[in-house]
């Protein structure tokens, strides 16, 4: 009685935290549409147009007055990359439903090199994007909370709000999108407030330059070069950080999914740019400098609003919007890796969808490891800045090179205009990508350099562990034909002995046919004639995809297909063993577990060790014992 109270209190406690599971066929309901959209997959790119003025305006004033007078310039080339971008992932989007945004488009016209790293460097952006974002609204709070100046109180600060956004997107995207649609609205109007009453101000009154900025303006007296103007360009890229989210996560809205995709992304896009270019023209007039403790939006903030309320609601925007950039990641990068998992590159878990139709793995692994590199940087952003927007212009400039080889391959009609905004799009963003790396690259840069190429081996390593062992796996027609034979052998050995002389039950999982079940199934029909194939159902293609192949393959023995519409394979496996075992007609039920053996240790890891995690569930079952038929590969015997 204490052990079922105790079970149904976790059971609470686990419902509470991340909320009932949710049906398969429930999915659709469970998307989301362009007014979730934006706060999902907007955060990131919305919150970094708050300190790209900063980093435009700390290159350009090294060249005093000329720089300001030129900022404007460089926003105006930034924001055309930026419509050459959202032309890249309109297109994506527009080509591919089931998202991947770079990884698909480089996988598919440049070739699977390209695409890993693609993957790899949006893995990193999304990886450094939740570490730099959560580190920089704790640095922000700290005038505030000063509690949070020590570092080990910073870092446990930072570590909680990576848990807090954990468990928010493993309840849900519907659930995601409502915590924060209130401050990333209330962020995007507020900044449209201080840039509307900004221009109006600057038009009725004029503006006068900040007096403490002539002092710094004539200590800068460098010229303006062409490589500080692409600097100063490189530098507020970062603005468009985050935009490539939306063509990776196309599946999570509702249908017709491309269309809303494409609609969001338009929309953010244009908060970005109007957001960007109001920023910059009214700082360039008040000839503002931007510091680490008195950033651009709180001088305007200041100037424009004053000690009001508005500059309050600003000021906490900011603090929260920075938090919520951390989101924009929880989202996209599962879904990557989710994609990446059905094409062999990545862990298989990685591809199943969790009990709040999320992809739970990929949302715990980008939490664990950014909480680790919290940890390793001691939550400091300027440290890790500099390893920041590297992988998403890599990620740029492949998607606008493998659309542009596309099209000059394809050639449609009038694909002239499309191919000059795919090999614009793709060649600002290579300088830009270029210019950072040079810049930053004794900064830390270096180590994005070595990560990435690190990272697509990895890849390349599951993808080539996972395509071996298919090939051994896969039954020939041969395999086929002498299990059959030998199932055949043995029914007419028992042909003679009545079915109820056997009372023990034999259960085999089965969740494809390959060598290592047809293995398996001749044990367990060896031992007895009461054996059962059962396959849990939590995905219906995959089901289908069995049933037609045990039909094909003409294989006697009975496959029962279980529901599982929670996709909880092992407690409806653990249901179904529960239901046996209190049948009277069997005195025991025997579990068969068909286990591969990899050929060496650390290729585990690629797999989920769901027969280890059964052994372990059903060693308090009296009545059900458990065995392992492993598969060791051909060379290994």
């Amino acid at each position: 009685m204490a052990s079922a109270s105790k079970k149904i209190f976790w059971l609470k406690l686990r419902t509470l935290i991340f909320g009932h599971p949710l049906e398969t066929q429930s999915a659709e309901s469970h998307k989301i549409g362009v007014f979730g959209g934006i706060p999902v997959f907007g955060s990131d790119v919305i919150s970094s147009q708050g300190y790209a003025p900063d980093a435009i305006l700390y290159v350009l004033i090294l060249a005093g007055t000329a720089g300001y007078a030129a900022s404007m310039k460089v926003t105006g080339a930034i924001v055309l990359l930026l419509a050459s971008i959202l032309m890249l992932y309109r297109r994506t989007i527009q080509k591919y439903a089931q998202g991947g945004g770079s990884y698909t488009v480089a996988n598919a016209y440049l070739g699977e090199k390209a695409g890993l790293l693609a993957g790899a460097s949006l893995s990193i952006d999304y990886i450094l994007t939740v570490a730099v974002s959560v580190s920089s609204a704790v640095e922000n709070l700290t005038g505030i909370f000063r509690w949070l100046e020590p570092t080990p109180h910073k870092v446990l600060a930072d570590c909680i709000i990576i848990i807090f956004m954990t468990v928010v997107n493993l309840r849900g995207l519907k659930e995601s999108a409502k915590l924060f649609a209130i401050p990333v609205y209330m962020y995007i109007i507020s900044i449209f407030s201080l840039v509307g009453f900004g221009l109006i101000k600057y038009l009725i009154y004029g503006i006068t330059p900040m007096p403490y900025s002539h002092t710094i303006i004539a200590a800068n007296t460098q010229s303006l070069t062409l490589f500080l103007f692409l600097k100063a360009m490189a530098a507020g890229t970062t603005a468009l950080t985050g935009t490539e989210a939306v063509s990776n996560g196309v599946t999570a809205f509702k249908a017709p999914a491309q269309k809303r995709a494409i609609h969001t992304l338009f929309i953010l896009g244009s908060i970005v740019a109007v957001g960007l270019i109001g920023l910059v023209f009214l700082a360039s007039k008040y000839h503002l400098v931007p510091s680490d403790d008195n950033t651009i939006i709180n001088q305007l903030g200041l100037l424009i609003f004053g000690k009001t309320i508005m500059y309050y609601i600003l000021m906490a925007g900011i603090g929260i919007i920075l938090v919520i950039a951390a989101n924009t990641p929880f989202v996209g990068l599962p879904i990557l890796l989710s994609l990446m998992a059905r094409d062999g590159y990545a862990p298989r878990y990685f591809k199943n969808l969790g009990d709040r139709l999320v992809y739970s793995a990929g949302i715990w692994t980008l939490s664990i490891i950014g909480i680790l590199l919290i940890v390793v940087f001691d939550g400091d952003t300027h440290s890790m800045l500099p390893l920041y927007a590297i992988g998403v212009f890599i990620s740029f400039s492949l998607t606008g090179f493998g659309l542009a080889k596309h099209c000059i391959e394809t050639r449609p009609k009038g694909y002239y205009k499309d191919l000059i905004i795919f090999l614009f799009g793709g060649l600002i963003s290579f300088l830009v990508f270029i210019i950072f790396l040079i810049t930053k690259f004794m900064e830390g840069a270096w180590l994005v350099a070595i990560i990435i190429p690190l990272l697509m081996f990895f890849f390349h390593v599951v993808s080539k562990v996972y395509k071996r062992e298919i090939t051994l796996i896969k039954p020939t027609k041969e395999d086929i034909e002498t299990f059959n034979k030998e199932i055949a052998r043995i029914a007419n050995r028992r042909s003679n002995v009545e079915l109820s002389e056997y009372r023990s039950k034999i259960v085999i999982p089965v969740f494809d046919l390959n060598r290592i079940v047809l293995k398996a199934l001749q044990y367990g029909y060896e031992l007895t004639p009461l054996i059962s194939a059962v396959h849990i159902a939590s995905d219906k293609e995959r089901t289908e995809k069995l049933q037609r192949h045990w039909k094909q393959n003409n294989i006697q023995i009975d496959l029962d297909i279980v529901d599982s519409p929670y996709r909880a394979t092992v407690h409806d496996l653990l249901g179904y063993l529960d239901t046996l075992e209190k049948d009277p007609n069997f005195t025991t039920v025997t579990l068969v577990i068909p286990e591969f053996v990899p050929p060496k240790i650390w290729q585990n890891f690629l797999h989920n060790q769901t027969g280890q995690l059964m052994k372990l569930l059903l060693l308090l079952h009296k009545n059900i014992l458990v065995t392992s038929v492993p598969y060791h590969t051909p060379e290994e015997e």
